[in-house]
């Protein structure tokens, strides 16, 4: 069972570096050797970017659906709750680690509230989650 978020959904982008990455775990979650979960806060994160980016609303609800039909085509992503208790650990997660940024950290609490290996691209996050688990 393992946790992916934003740069995981950027890397759907076939021009994207990390695209093969991305493929690699659609394949292994296709095969069946691999749960994927995907933070809840990604695809908020995900449409703030599109917006920063310039996209209009309409092109950004079209790369959003293209992401979801990419990835239905090997398997369907969980969606473990943001609830008031993973945004308190977020919180308290941003406090003992400066360096997580508000998404980062809500990533960070979703995987370790639910016991979720950490398999996205941020270092950081990746440090927090496996000193906190």
């Amino acid at each position: 069972m393992s946790l992916v978020e934003t740069g995981f959904l950027l890397a759907l982008n076939p021009r994207d570096r990390n695209h093969d990455w991305a493929l690699n775990l659609l394949r292994e979650a296709k095969s069946g050797r691999l749960k994927l979960y995907l933070s809840p806060a990604a695809p908020i994160e995900l449409s703030l970017i599109l917006k920063s980016r310039g996209l209009a609303e309409k092109e950004a609800a079209l790369v959003l659906e293209a992401m979801g039909l990419a990835v239905s085509r090997y398997t369907r992503l969980v969606y473990p709750p943001l609830t008031l208790e993973v945004a308190s650990l977020a919180a308290s997660l941003r406090e003992r680690y400066p360096e997580l940024t508000f998404f980062d950290s809500l990533h960070a609490a979703v995987a370790i509230s639910n016991k979720l290996e950490y398999r996205d691209l941020d270092e950081t996050v990746r440090r927090v989650v496996e000193k906190e688990s």
